[in-house]
């Protein structure tokens, strides 16, 4: 008996504690919201009196943001002076996993390559050995090798020669010819033209019987065949069977990474797709350069211009279409006042892209979605803000005294919306500096937001306030174009008169109504849960391309040629390798032995420092170790290939040596990141001594990324939600707040099974819009949630609060959801599969998110209250009470103290009553 009265006492002392800390919040909320009614309440006299000022410091403060643009930091041009980040290892690639330090070092070390690759595949049932293939392949060779000019950045015509020449004779300048490998000499195209009419197979053996071990060797990285390379030193027979079999071959020129480099690589990719021989009955050909993506990337965003404008004609359209007519005075329309409303969040997209400017940042091609979410999210507000006004009331004639009113209300729900989506996205930004192009997204969305709600709260109420200074009542018109207009206008005002009047009554009377509501959040909530952890990772190359790239057929080219592998040059680079000890050398044989013997291997390890120093003896001196090195790099064969693969001295001196290896790496993403997590574990693993690093771009690029996208959207969501929960708890008590970010958690889970449904992983732009539905949603959460408690009389029953909520709300909810809609519904007609899916996401999470917010979770607490007063089998309900009529000394009272012990542990559970 003592011990059960312990518990009891433990238990009480428990819940009054947590009941006094649930009132400290709900205090400090009360605080804020105090302050910020004085703080609004004051903006509105100052806006009243000086509405042309204000007009006008607000437009200065933007305009003064746009020109920043200038100076936004990237790679590419866009329309020729905006400036966009395309580099992958700018945009997409995680700066803080060990795949990217170590290629970063690496190439900090052995400067990377710039690469124009084309692949040709024989079309109408020709081969690959035959002179009309070749002739053209060797066309678009000699015209890029000899023939293309480009302006360099000096001014200069320069060809593929003169690049080379640029550069000190160890600087990697290399074509690989498929051409060259296949004849030996581009004259004996002559030859093989009087070998037209010879069986193939006779053609297939002349050229295999020409070849050298080298160009044997070299085969399989340049032709594509489906059977398995013999080997170099297979017979003749085996080689040339090999070589009837093949689809396709490709050349590729590689020359120094700098800005000549990209120049020529930008033209030699131009011209092979303009030149007339990437189509003809003989033979297709398609390019792919390092800067492909990159030029995609601007083309994408130049065309979301057009999209851009387009969806701020259609927010305009739909504003004035819901609100022309619905005036706080009857007989009048605010078509002008709208459309000029509208503009401003474009103004903030403009302006954001200019701030990110003036603070050093960068844009990349996911920046180019903000002003479609800036519009998305910035036009609720005008909802909200016309709401307020109207609910003045005609009878008031100062519109000081209505701004007074009426910016308070509008002003409190948009900071709270406002500054919750803010906090996510910040968040997000917060944590994931780690992958710049997210980056800039997120930091472009908190300008947009911040922007848009000075706009919005200051231009738009001075707006508001020149338009109705002067308005009187007037009469309905009776005929002409004018009734049908004021007709078409009012579709919003009937559609407010209808959801306030039967959703909120369906809501808080219809129990079949509240049953199917509440049902539908749990079981998408739960079924959401389930299906959505099971969520894939990875996104093809081809979703930032766009639908008319060539890119696409030359990607299928070599899925389909190389069989669901393309060769890969696996760099290795020792950092200060120590070849005077024993050891050391005797463990590099080994390492090179061990990449030798992978089944992935297309040719064998080429690495001079092996081949100089592997036959020296376990007590070769010093003497003997700097002579092997420098008779190999003197070498007439082999020094040339070898010198641009050292630096520094010799021996001792050698600080890093660079080996290099030919993988066949799968197009696979789940299985190129385990082949190259398993390439780095078999190096850096398995001989940590040697200080060896494998690299190749497609490292941090795209293996990396794969790796912890998954772990990174859910953390970077966690994070999102907890900031979002504690800018709630800023503005509402601690169990609005629950509810707020519960229902977004509700959404969010949605999300994630949608995707499993329809096949969509976690990749870049999944990763976007995790964080970007915690950023929407939240707004029509906290719309609902605090309107049930913005004055309404404590101790009211929550179906009666949802039924008030609803009345007061649900109609600017629901344009929130239908002008986000508008927002991103014109990014599903962008030009790349990624904005598609994008697009597809966001409309997702609008429509799941409204019905959430405006059926879901009502229905949900409306039935629980139900449920609860069926067992309590009574019910009180209080009379209304203003708000802020209610007296804190009421919290003395021991009834009210009961009641607020009940709300309290029903609160814990996500509710209250």
């Amino acid at each position: 008996m003592d011990a059960g009265h312990e518990e009891t006492s433990v238990s009480r002392s428990r819940s009054s504690r947590a009941l006094q800390i649930e009132r400290t919040l709900s205090a400090a909320s009360n605080v804020v919201g105090k302050a910020q009614e004085n703080l609004f309440s004051r903006l509105a006299r100052v806006i009243a009196r000086r509405p042309v000022f204000t007009i006008l410091l607000c437009l200065a403060v933007f305009l003064a943001c746009i020109p920043g643009m200038l100076l936004l930091d990237g790679s590419e041009n866009m329309f020729g002076f905006i400036k966009i980040m395309t580099n992958f290892l700018e945009t997409f690639t995680f700066t803080t996993t060990e795949e990217y330090r170590d290629y970063m070092r690496a190439t900090s070390m052995f400067p990377d390559t710039r690469t124009v690759a084309f692949i040709a595949k024989p079309s109408n049932g020709h081969s690959l050995v035959s002179f009309d293939v070749l002739r053209q392949m060797h066309k678009a060779e000699v015209h890029i090798k000899d023939t293309m000019r480009f302006e360099s950045v000096a001014g200069r015509q320069l060809g593929f020669g003169d690049v080379c020449e640029r550069f000190t004779s160890g600087s990697p300048c290399l074509a690989g010819s498929a051409v060259s490998t296949l004849l030996g000499d581009a004259a004996r195209l002559s030859e093989l033209e009087g070998l037209q009419n010879s069986s193939l197979a006779n053609v297939a053996s002349w050229m295999i019987a020409a070849m050298g071990m080298e160009q044997r060797a070299s085969l399989p990285l340049l032709i594509a065949s489906p059977l398995t390379f013999p080997g170099p030193g297979a017979t003749e027979l085996l080689l040339s069977q090999w070589l009837l079999a093949s689809t396709a071959a490709m050349s590729t020129f590689t020359v120094m990474n700098t800005e000549d480099g990209v120049l020529f690589e930008k033209q030699a990719a131009k011209d092979i797709n303009n030149n007339g021989y990437p189509e003809n009955t003989v033979v297709r050909i398609n390019q792919f350069s390092s800067s492909t993506i990159a030029m995609e990337s601007v083309q994408i965003g130049m065309d979301n211009v057009p999209l851009i404008a387009l969806t701020l004609l259609l927010m305009s359209g739909y504003v004035v279409l819901m609100l022309g007519t619905d005036t706080r005075i009857p007989g009048n329309s605010q078509v002008k006042l709208l459309l000029g409303a509208t503009c401003i969040p474009g103004l903030s997209g403009l302006s954001s892209f200019g701030l990110l400017g003036y603070f050093g940042q960068g844009m990349s091609v996911l920046g180019t979605m903000v002003p479609f979410l800036g519009l998305a999210v910035g036009v609720d507000v005008i909802f909200l803000m016309v709401s307020s006004v109207n609910a003045v009331g005609p009878d008031v004639k100062d519109m000081e005294e209505v701004l007074v009113r009426a910016l308070p209300r509008g002003g409190m729900a948009a900071t709270t919306t406002t500054l919750t989506s803010v906090c996510a996205f910040t968040i997000a930004a917060a944590t994931s500096t780690d992958l710049p192009g997210f980056l800039s997204f997120n930091i472009g969305l908190v300008m947009v937001l911040l922007l848009n709600w000075m706009g919005m709260l200051v231009m738009f109420p001075a707006m508001i306030c020149l338009s109705q200074r002067n308005m009187t009542a007037r009469e309905e018109p009776t005929s002409g174009l004018a009734v049908q207009a004021r007709m078409v206008m009012g579709c919003g005002r009937k559609l407010r008169n209808v959801m306030n009047s039967k959703l909120g009554y369906a809501v808080e009377n219809s129990l079949p109504f509240q049953i199917c509501g509440a049902s539908v959040w749990l079981v998408l909530t739960i079924l959401a849960i389930y299906f959505g952890l099971q969520v894939g990772k990875g996104m093809p190359d081809t979703y930032f391309v766009t639908d008319s790239s060539k890119v696409h057929a030359y990607l299928e080219d070599v899925e389909n040629s190389f069989v669901g592998s393309v060769p890969m040059e696996l760099g290795l680079v020792f950092d200060a390798p120590k070849v005077l000890d024993a050891s050391y050398r005797s463990r590099m044989s080994e390492l090179v032995a061990t990449l030798n013997n992978r089944s992935d291997l297309a040719l064998p390890v080429s690495c001079w420092l092996h081949s100089a120093v592997s036959m020296l003896s376990s007590s070769a001196s010093m003497c003997e170790v700097d002579t092997a090195i420098l008779t190999y790099l003197n070498d007439t064969v082999t020094g040339t290939a070898s010198a641009r693969d050292a630096r520094g001295g010799i021996a001792d001196h050698l600080q890093a040596a660079r080996c290099r290896a030919f993988i066949w790496q799968p197009t696979d993403s789940e299985k190129r990141s385990e082949q190259a997590l398993n390439i780095i574990r078999q190096v850096k693993d398995g001989f940590p001594e040697l200080r060896a690093i494998p690299y190749h771009l497609s490292f941090p690029a795209q293996t990396a990324r794969y790796r912890i996208i998954k772990e990174k959207t859910f953390s970077t969501a966690g994070f999102a939600f907890l900031g979002v929960f504690l800018a709630v708890l800023i503005t509402m008590p601690v169990h609005l707040a629950f509810l707020a970010v519960g229902n977004v958690m509700a959404v969010t889970c949605v999300l994630f099974g949608f995707m499993w449904a329809c096949n969509i992983t976690c990749n870049v732009i999944s990763y976007c819009v995790c964080v970007m539905a915690i950023g929407f949603c939240v707004d029509y959460s906290c719309h609902i949630v605090h309107f049930a408690d913005h004055g309404v009389a404590p101790g009211t029953p929550w179906d009666k609060r949802m039924r008030h909520s609803l009345e007061a709300c649900s109609f600017d909810v629901l344009q929130g959801c239908c002008t986000a809609f508008l927002g991103v519904a014109m990014l599903g007609f962008g030009s790349a599969q990624a904005f598609r899916i994008f697009a597809l996401l966001a409309v997702m999470i609008t429509l799941v998110g409204g019905f959430f917010a405006l059926v879901g979770l009502p229905c949900l607490l409306a039935l629980i209250a139900r449920m609860l007063r069926a067992c309590m089998g009574s019910e009180i309900v209080p009379e209304a009470v203003p708000k802020d009529e209610a007296e804190p000394k009421a919290l003395k009272d021991d009834l009210q103290d009961i009641q607020n012990f009940q709300d309290m542990e029903l609160s814990v559970n996500g509710f209250a009553v």
